[in-house]
């Protein structure tokens, strides 16, 4: 079914960009990615209504080619007064950069509906989505203006919900990805569903009637070689678009990627309460050590946000989130999203 991803996306090369939220994927690294003839996808997960329409308009400045935008498929909206203890804790990293006490009260506001509405203002065609499946009501409103849906999943219940309720194409997310998978119950499983990429992919094209995406540790021409072999009919690559140097990445973050290695990566909750894989540094360590429960997604996602933001700025990687998959040890240099997809798929430069 590759011709039919190619076609339903309308892409040269079986290709996406992940959606990786938190200010990575920019304008430019969309833009560019669909240039070259892949799926270039904005990263919304956390952006305002208004955010998102910016980075709308300014991928469509820089590119006239179809790209995807990646949103949650809930609302982030949380309150509590029961985070003191977690906040004293962190307070020990807020005293070494310099910043303020965490307030007891934490509140999370960030509304599907109005990122939606603003996907259908600015007819954008390609929509993906993670953590669940969007209403019926929304996914009828989108198809009603010709949107493509592609959801992540990463088990086959998850992978029927999605085609049952209208979606074009399913994301196959092995454990092997970087970052938040796409697990709809992280109560039934607390450390996301963990099946491998090659068994799940041949488990979706065994049981599902639409074209399969894999996703999850890919970082080289043979990976996608095969994966095409095998039957999925493109692949997403997350962690080595990271390096592109049209990237939101920070230096500190681009460093720590090229020296790690695949036993460096770990699933974690510490920075979002989400299980999420990313490289194991001092906070994420010292988090595992405590006896202090961590807050549920979203509430420690915000407790550890200042944290995680000065952390950046100051390119201090060990308090970072350096999200990143197994394949991340193959990934050894910084280079523009074009060749990376030109590498990709065996094309000169």
């Amino acid at each position: 079914m590759v011709q039919r991803v190619l076609d339903l996306l309308q892409i040269r090369y079986p290709i996406i960009q992940a959606g990786m939220a938190g200010g990575i994927t920019t304008a430019k690294l969309v833009a560019e990615v669909s240039n070259a003839g892949a799926l270039g996808t904005i990263g919304a997960g956390y952006m305002s209504a208004n955010a998102l329409q910016d980075a709308i308009r300014d991928v469509k400045k820089k590119t006239k080619k179809p790209f995807a935008v990646n949103l949650f498929a809930l609302n982030l909206e949380s309150f509590t007064t029961e985070a003191s203890e977690m906040q004293h804790y962190l307070n020990t990293y807020r005293r070494e950069l310099d910043l303020e006490e965490g307030s007891v009260e934490i509140s999370v506001n960030d509304y599907l509906q109005e990122k939606l509405q603003v996907i259908v203002d600015e007819k954008v065609r390609i929509v993906s989505t993670a953590f669940g499946v969007l209403s019926d009501s929304w996914i009828d409103q989108l198809k009603r203006h010709d949107v493509r849906l592609i959801g992540m999943a990463t088990n086959l219940q998850e992978g029927k919900m999605l085609v049952e309720a209208g979606y074009d194409i399913v994301v196959a997310q092995g454990m092997e990805a970087g970052g938040h998978r796409g697990t709809f119950d992280v109560e039934k499983y607390p450390n996301g569903c963990n099946i491998g990429l090659y068994t799940l992919v041949q488990e979706f094209l065994d049981n599902l009637s639409v074209p399969v995406v894999a996703a999850g540790g890919i970082y080289a021409r043979k990976q996608l070689a095969g994966l095409l072999t095998l039957g999925a009919s493109a692949v997403q690559v997350g962690t080595r678009f990271l390096l592109a140097r049209e990237a939101g990445t920070n230096a500190a973050y681009r460093h720590a990627l090229i020296q790690a290695n695949a036993t460096d990566t770990v699933i974690t909750k510490a920075f979002s309460g989400r299980p999420a894989r990313a490289i194991r540094n001092r906070f994420v360590r010292e988090m595992e050590k405590n006896d202090i429960a961590m807050k549920p997604f979203p509430i420690q996602n915000e407790l550890t946000k200042d944290i995680r933001g000065a952390a950046k700025e100051y390119a201090v990687a060990d308090l970072q989130s350096l999200w990143a998959g197994q394949g991340v040890g193959g990934i050894t240099q910084i280079e523009s999203a074009k060749s990376i997809i030109y590498d990709l798929v065996g094309k000169k430069r």
